[in-house]
């Protein structure tokens, strides 16, 4: 028994027995009172029953424990039992007040059992309600076997089962715990369940777990664990943490879903807006689509999204296996891109608008059937983006570009696909490479225009043509070599520049080019190929070209090479110079030399036999000279037919045709030479060799003796 209560039952009996001696005295003074009313027994076997009962608890000048009610039954054993019954507690400026129907205390009235229209308030406007529960004094803990629901400002809540801690101010609901949170104006804000729930009031932290499914306006929230902190009054949330399997999808923000194994939702202090997310383990985000651009989605370990005072992307970093999805969109394939890490960035209204990967980056852009179109691999890519437009893509370290029928590596490579470019740089000893079905390209920097794979290449220019396998049934124009070159085999052209239009068009060498196929080569200032056409035109001063024919090596010089696939001729020119003061206009020959003599002329064709190498013709213009053997012939004009081994020139003028065998000079006004036979005719009369008259050798100059050595 405590001490209050011994107090109790001994001023009882004080009580008693004062009022007895009073009565006593008062017998034959006064007459004899009505006696009051029995008090109605509500249990016989209570030792004392009293109405409006107050017991306190008090330390030092503070009631620490107060327990009111509307009767107070007392037994033998100590126990008790109060009906309307209201306990007060005061702890640390705080107090807590129970009230019930009915409370049963046990001896020591520490443990009380309360039934009917239980509830728990808090001076901070804390409610709890149930119908029954169990109230330990010692423990300050409140425990309810059933149902019961809870309170505080804008926030409300439910559940099956629950402790509520009055020390620590902490309640528990054990089971089907619901918590609600509204607005000012009664819209609701969360909405959450789980298999259970802990309120703890002093850290301002709500914790759910099992299943827990919360709604947050048009946002859903899903995750095994979820811990919420709340604000001073416990009204509005501030930071959620989820917690295995946690998913967040919907929203009216700039994100439409998240997923990791745990994510941390940072809100601002009025609960309105999201400042930052921070998702770890298998994290995904999806943004939502807007005006600016569609629904994209970032994945890796771990991904920080941080959101701009519009409620924009400000910015995205990533880490361990970062992936970047762009969905297909009006004018642009589908995209992905890997790394190891990314950092994005956004600007207010417009999304992200920029984008850094890092290590092991590889970038692929989808063609309509879905199947990958263009594959890049790079140390670091820069990416910047206008809503769905991809506007440039810069790769560095060691890149590798590939697509159907082309490949490019390089240093680095900026891809615009707005202008679908290619631009590769190269620095040190690494080199610039383009390949593709008809051409490999090897520079210091090369741009491409990856329709049709047109390039301009800088720095040192090689290439390898392929051409097409010899007798392809493909068509004419379908990117051959010039017909003087061997189909199937490839050549090689070298220059400081390179022009190129395609694989079935033009190619344009400039700076000491050089085309070389097995024996052949041609040398010029510029080199030019027409792969759709066949043709090819040198040009320098000199232009040189080295050719390997049916009957042997030529070699030619001029101002300009050419040849013509459609009349398979080769045109070596000589440009005109200017004439100097007080002369005629002067050019420089153009210059063959082969099996069939050596031939000089301001131009000079060779016609090629039709199928192969062969030479069919020779034409020579202007200043012609022929040396064949001993034999030296000068004209205006030169037909060589290779057939018949026929050399026929003519002169115009007063010189006409000369030709010259040692000191025998013939002339005329045109020349016909057998070479077969040996013949000449000249003007219709036929010379021969026997007729060659020696000349006097000039005089020779007497031996000088050798000097003698000083000693």
């Amino acid at each position: 028994m405590t001490s209050w209560q011994k107090r109790l039952r001994i001023g009882l009996a004080i009580f008693g027995i004062v009022f007895g001696v009073l009565v006593y005295r008062s017998i034959g003074e006064r007459p004899v009172a009505t006696p009051p009313r029995p008090l109605d027994r509500l249990d016989k076997k209570a030792l004392l029953e009293t109405t409006q009962t107050v017991l306190e608890q008090v330390r030092g000048n503070e009631r620490e424990f107060e327990i009111k009610s509307g009767r107070t039954l007392s037994y033998e054993d100590g126990s008790a039992k109060h009906i309307d019954v209201v306990i007060t507690r005061r702890t640390e400026g705080r107090v807590f007040v129970i009230s019930a129907k009915e409370a049963q205390a046990g001896p020591r009235q520490i443990d009380l059992e309360l039934t009917g229209g239980v509830k728990v308030s808090v001076s901070d406007g804390f409610e709890l309600m149930t119908e029954r529960a169990t109230f330990n004094q010692s423990e300050g803990i409140a425990r309810v076997p059933n149902e019961v629901t809870f309170k505080k400002g804008l926030m409300s809540g439910s559940g099956l089962g629950a402790a509520y801690d009055q020390r620590s101010d902490v309640l528990t609901l054990n089971d089907r715990a619901k918590v609600v949170v509204t607005e000012q104006d009664g819209r609701v804000s969360l909405d959450g369940s789980a298999g259970n729930a802990t309120l703890d009031r002093t850290q301002n932290v709500l914790y759910m777990k099992s299943s827990v499914h919360v709604l947050r306006g048009s946002q859903v929230i899903d995750a095994d664990e979820i811990m919420a902190r709340l604000s001073a009054n416990e009204d509005v949330v501030t930071f959620l943490e989820l917690r295995g399997n946690s998913r967040v999808q919907g929203g009216d923000g700039a994100l439409d879903a998240m997923k990791a194994d745990a994510i941390d939702l940072d809100y601002t202090d009025d609960g309105e807006g999201l400042e930052r997310v921070l998702l770890n383990g298998k994290a995904s985000v999806t943004t939502a689509a807007d005006e600016h651009a569609s629904s994209r989605q970032m994945s890796g370990e771990g991904l920080e999204v941080e959101m701009g005072s519009d409620g924009s992307l400000a910015r995205v970093t990533g880490r361990d296996g970062v992936q970047l999805d762009i969905p297909k969109a009006e004018g642009a394939p589908p995209r992905n891109i890997r790394a190891r890490t990314l950092d994005a960035t956004g600007e207010p209204g417009r999304g992200i608008t920029a984008v850094r990967f890092r290590t092991d980056v590889v970038f692929e852009e989808n063609d309509a059937a879905g199947a990958s179109g263009r594959e890049v691999h790079a140390a670091s890519l820069q990416a910047s983006f206008d809503g769905d437009t991809l506007r440039n893509a810069f790769f560095d370290g060691g890149v590798t570009f590939k697509e159907r029928g082309f490949e490019a590596e390089a240093s680095a490579a900026q891809y615009q696909p707005v202008n679908n470019t290619l631009n590769l740089t190269s620095e040190g000893r690494q080199r610039s490479i383009v390949t593709d079905e008809q051409i490999r390209v090897d520079a210091r920097e090369i741009d491409v225009t990856l329709e049709g794979h047109g390039m301009e290449a800088r720095g040192n220019v090689r290439t390898t043509l392929s051409g097409r396998p010899p007798k392809s049934k493909e068509s004419d124009g379908d990117g051959r070599l010039p017909g003087l070159l061997k189909e199937g085999q490839p050549a090689s052209i070298n220059a400081e520049r390179l022009n190129y239009s395609g694989g079935n068009g033009r190619a344009e060498y400039s700076g000491d080019a050089t085309l070389v196929q097995g024996d052949t080569a041609i040398r010029g200032d510029l080199i030019v190929l027409d792969q759709q056409n066949g043709d090819m035109a040198a040009s320098g001063s000199p232009a040189r070209s080295s050719l390997s024919l049916d009957k042997g090596r030529s070699d030619g010089r001029a101002n300009e090479i050419r040849y013509d696939e459609a009349k398979r001729t080769i045109a070596y020119s000589a440009a005109a110079d200017a004439p100097k003061s007080g002369q005629a206009s002067s050019a420089p020959l153009a210059q063959v030399s082969g099996p069939d003599g050596d031939l000089r002329g301001e131009r000079i064709e060779v016609v090629l036999a039709t199928g192969d190498n062969a030479v069919e013709r020779l034409e020579a213009y202007s200043r012609v000279t022929m040396v064949v053997g001993a034999r030296t012939a000068s004209g205006d004009r030169l037909t060589y037919h290779a057939k018949e081994e026929r050399y026929v020139m003519s002169g115009t003028g007063p010189t006409g045709v000369s030709i010259r065998e040692g000191c025998q000079q013939t002339t005329g006004r045109t020349l016909t030479f057998f070479k077969s036979t040996d013949r000449i005719v000249v003007d219709g009369n036929e010379t021969r060799r026997t007729e060659t008259k020696p000349c006097t050798p000039p005089p020779t100059k007497p031996p000088q003796p050798a000097p003698v050595p000083r000693r």
